[in-house]
């Protein structure tokens, strides 16, 4: 599964948010983020945290 950003600036956040919640997140491109194998229902809690946090960071989720 990949995250895509719609601003490049948030990506190396968005992957060490993921990092400090027990992902293993890549960084496949400059608004990419490559979360392998994590289920969409695990990923749409993290993204709503996510969104608390940095509320201007739009971010899309593509199985």
């Amino acid at each position: 599964m990949q995250l895509l950003l719609h601003d490049s600036v948030y990506t190396d956040r968005l992957a060490a948010f993921l990092l400090s919640v027990g992902q293993r997140p890549v960084v496949s491109g400059p608004s990419a983020v490559d979360v392998g194998e994590t289920s969409e229902e695990e990923l749409e809690v993290y993204l709503r945290v996510w969104h608390v946090l940095y509320p201007d960071a739009e971010v899309r989720l593509v199985a």
